[in-house]
């Protein structure tokens, strides 16, 4: 089953791929006209060059990023001591989706607590 739908996931993840690739040198490029045609005005320039999601939302960005990645390598390995036969089995799928969900929860749990931490007064 993973033989077949393993080309599938190749073509979507080198698309995707790529699109981003397209996208930034795209954005590159019209960050480089805007500046190279003269168009000096403070407020553009710092509209162009100043990202659009603040340090918070990029941190908690990150985090996610942070425990999808740490809980599925944990579900990859732990699907690895599982007896399953790999032809028939839906199992390894089981066990990567309940570790991310695992993780996605953690991750959730966790920008929950710290931003009420953040919007709480210090006495």
């Amino acid at each position: 089953m993973l033989y077949q739908i393993a080309p599938f996931i190749m073509i979507i993840a080198t698309t995707w791929i790529t699109a981003m690739v397209l996208v930034q040198l795209l954005r590159y490029r019209i960050k480089r006209k805007i500046i190279e045609a003269g168009m000096v005005d403070p407020t553009l320039i710092k509209a162009i060059l100043t990202d659009s999601h603040d340090h918070r939302e990029r941190q908690y960005r990150l985090l996610k990023w942070i425990f999808i990645s740490a809980f599925g390598g944990i579900g990859l390995i732990v699907q690895e001591f599982l007896p399953y036969k790999m032809e028939d089995s839906a199992l390894p799928y089981g066990v990567i989706i309940v570790f991310l969900s695992i993780g996605l929860l953690l991750n959730f749990i966790l920008n929950e607590l710290l931003s009420k931490r953040q919007h709480t007064p210090e006495k």
